[in-house]
């Protein structure tokens, strides 16, 4: 009875060892989302953060599915601090480090985008206050942007308009930014889904 009893113990472990390695979450509309965690978190940052097929992009593709991402992110960004190392981005242009400890202020401000869609409203603000950048690091207007959807978030009009205001001379280029700060107030008191996502609302240039 000893060789069955062993087998079906390794069997377990298997099964145990590949759950383990997977991500399994309910989406808003009763599909399941599976996430393959091994492969997404053993992925450069670049490709996880941009990559639309390969990184924690490819899981908007299932409705439903955003705070699974968020999950995802969560994770990535977590083993990221974990490690403590520096994460070089490789452009074309050259190598770039973009943390010194794994830390990215761009990660919070995806996983709190994600949670903001869903309705996570505090965890959102408390993700994107975390996502602001010391004063030396602040380029085009960043902080503002983040204070002014936080202000959208914890519904202040008046912090808003005034973020909006210190942002515009700094979002140079294609003015994206101030676009979609100029949508939260056209849609104040939206969700904050519908007031960055909806072309009723959000002000982005289109070219």
């Amino acid at each position: 009875m000893t060789r069955p009893i062993f087998a079906f113990a390794i069997a377990i472990y298997l099964m145990a060892s590949a759950w383990a390695s997977s991500s399994w979450a309910q989406s808003s509309d009763g599909q399941d989302c599976l996430v393959e965690e091994a492969e997404y978190l053993s992925l450069d940052f670049w490709t996880f953060d941009q990559d639309p097929v390969l990184g924690w992009r490819s899981l908007l593709s299932v409705p439903g599915c955003q705070l699974a991402a968020a999950d995802l992110v969560a994770k990535y960004h977590r083993a990221l601090r974990d490690r403590g190392q520096p994460v070089i981005v490789d452009h074309p242009q050259g190598k770039h480090t973009l943390s010194e400890d794994g830390e990215i202020f761009l990660l919070y401000w995806h996983e709190g985008q994600l949670r903001a869609f869903e309705g996570q409203t505090q965890r959102a603000i408390e993700l994107f206050r975390k996502s602001i950048k010391p004063d030396a690091n602040d380029h085009f207007g960043w902080n503002e942007y983040a204070l002014a959807s936080v202000a959208f978030l914890e519904s202040d009009i008046e912090e808003l308009k005034r973020q909006r205001d210190l942002l515009a001379p700094k979002d140079g280029g294609t003015k994206i930014n101030l676009g979609v700060v100029d949508g939260l107030i056209a849609c104040f008191g939206q969700s904050y889904a519908n007031a960055y996502g909806s072309r009723e609302c959000n002000r982005r240039p289109t070219e």
